[in-house]
């Protein structure tokens, strides 16, 4: 038993290895049976009808199928040929005329099925002529919407329906038809996208709106979206600026006394890490010489707390104040205005105009006032300074040059004596 099932096996898979080896039919062989025994059967019962006058009618024409060259070129038509002659509509039954036996119907049903199956196969791979065609309505606008990142667009609104070829499906070649009046839609939908059109400094955007208000209001939104997510508001006035509402502090006020304690050991929680880690760098390093600023605040850093942040919050506050200035962003570019949002200051002054008040001892000594000048951080090469119209002034008098003290005292004592 096992012995017969092993060769059944074994006889099983000769045959399987027999069917899957055996070559493809090839042109030469099919030629030949076509003029040798196609070609006979179709002069007998089909040619007839289907004549070369046939096509004059737009019908169909199988006269002019002289040989294997002329079928290679209308596959299309031996496809109807085989399904007309299985439905056994093809050759039509007449009282006169005498029709093919099931023999020859399967003799020509037999060579053009393997005739298709020869030119599928040497064919396979190819999908064919591919027609130029335009994009479908939904690939238009999906193309539009992901070009420009505005997912209102919808430019094929007004564009006539696509219609389905004849496998049903809207977007082959046959199907999608350009005509004048599609493409004037197709203009009209240009500049619709061209209104939403934004220029920027290195290229084009695109908003969804189209009025330069509502495209600047988008553009303030996304800006302010980014000063949030790390930034408090802090305390502004509403401004309406040629139309355009904000607030002068809104989301944009740095919460520093968090940043100063999270680099002092408190939560980082909600804070920027890449500005953190400026922070930490900039108060940790030591830039030598020439750091006037830096240097002190360094040194009070390094000896504050967690829990004593807020003095050296307050420093910080007052530089910042000394050394940025914020300008008001509608008079940026104009003729004399700013060119900059945020403005660095420097408090280096080449001159300083300043007074102070005076006070009696009391004791009757002298009173002793000392001007004195230093660097700013940077060294004293090349610096030098000058007193300028040092003088007295007294509440209804004239000025008195610090010059003449000297004179008038000598004047004063004088007059005393006498």
């Amino acid at each position: 038993m096992k012995r017969f099932i092993s060769g059944l096996l074994a006889a099983s898979a000769m045959g399987l290895g027999l069917a899957w080896s055996a070559p493809p039919e090839d042109f030469a062989t099919l030629g030949k049976e076509y003029h040798s025994t196609i070609l006979p059967l179709l002069s007998r019962y089909c040619l007839d009808c289907h004549d070369e006058a046939s096509s004059k009618k737009g019908e169909l024409d199988l006269e002019r199928f002289t040989g294997l060259a002329e079928v290679r070129k209308n596959i299309k038509t031996w496809q109807h040929v085989v399904a007309q002659l299985e439905n056994g509509e093809m050759p039509p039954k007449k009282k006169n005329r005498k029709p093919p036996s099931e023999a020859e119907r399967a003799v020509l049903i037999g060579w053009a099925k393997r005739y298709l199956d020869t030119e599928a196969l040497a064919q396979a791979g190819d999908p064919g002529p591919v027609l130029l065609r335009r994009l479908s309505n939904s690939e238009y606008t999906y193309t539009v919407r992901d070009l420009t990142g505005v997912s209102s667009l919808d430019p094929a609104r007004e564009f006539p329906v696509d219609s389905a070829a004849g496998e049903g499906f809207t977007n082959t070649g046959e199907a999608l038809v350009m005509s004048p009046s599609l493409v004037e839609k197709y203009l009209a939908a240009a500049k619709e996208i061209a209104a939403h059109a934004v220029l920027l400094p290195d290229g084009i955007g695109f908003s969804a709106f189209t009025t330069q208000r509502d495209k600047t209001n988008e553009l303030m939104a996304r800006i302010q979206e980014i000063y949030r997510n790390y930034t408090i508001q802090g305390k502004g006035a509403p401004v309406n600026l040629q139309g355009i509402k904000f607030n002068t502090n809104q989301g944009g006020l740095l919460p520093i006394e968090r940043y100063l304690a999270a680099t002092l050991g408190g939560s980082r929680d909600g804070l920027s890490p890449k500005y953190l880690a400026l922070l930490e760098d900039s108060l940790a390093g030591n830039d030598g010489p020439g750091a006037p600023v830096l240097d002190p605040l360094r040194a009070r850093w390094r000896k504050t707390s967690v829990n004593e942040v807020a003095t050296l919050t307050a420093e910080v506050g007052t530089w910042q104040k000394a050394l940025w200035k914020f300008s008001s962003i509608g008079h940026i570019g104009r003729a004399g205005g700013p060119t900059r949002w945020l403005e660095p200051v420097t408090p280096i002054q080449s001159s300083q105009e300043f007074s102070m008040a005076l006070t009696d001892p009391g004791n009757g000594e002298d009173l002793t006032i000392y001007l004195a000048a230093g660097t700013a951080g940077d060294g004293d090469d090349g610096d030098h300074v000058l007193w300028k119209k040092p003088r007295l002034r007294m509440a209804g008098q004239p000025n008195i040059p610090l010059r003449d003290v000297a004179s008038l005292q000598q004047r004063l004592d004088n007059y005393r004596s006498e």
